[in-house]
């Protein structure tokens, strides 16, 4: 991968994952990460190794491709880093319903639910 799409990679990441940026049309419910922490520490270690791990699996596809490797292979390793994101995805979400949506529904905010099928309608 190129110094600039890397770049143009992070940048994005980086934006998506501000604090308190939200996506265009997107609002939040319950969830306030001013009030406290979004995920215990030990949670949030699992998730940044799932992404480490997809990282580099997404770097060997880079590496892969430009070395004009074995299409099997290069869809092999693909595969791999869809798996470690999904991976994160399942523990985020499982925190996002642990906490999140609990704490909607105990507060009465009845726009958890409507919240909650956008995620369910994006993690299919």
């Amino acid at each position: 991968m190129s110094e600039d799409v890397q770049q143009s990679v992070g940048l994005a990441i980086g934006s998506a994952l501000s604090e308190n940026n939200e996506a265009p049309g997107e609002t939040r419910t319950a969830c306030d990460p001013r009030a406290r922490p979004m995920m215990s520490p030990e949670r949030q270690a699992d998730v940044l190794l799932r992404l480490a791990k997809a990282v580099g699996q997404v770097q060997g596809v880079s590496r892969m491709v430009n070395a004009d490797r074995y299409c099997v292979d290069v869809l092999t390793q693909i595969a791999a880093a869809q798996k470690a994101l999904d991976g994160a995805a399942r523990v985020i979400t499982r925190n996002y319903l642990e906490r999140c949506v609990t704490d909607a529904i105990e507060g009465g905010d009845p726009l958890i639910y409507d919240e909650l099928m956008r995620v369910i309608d994006r993690r299919r």
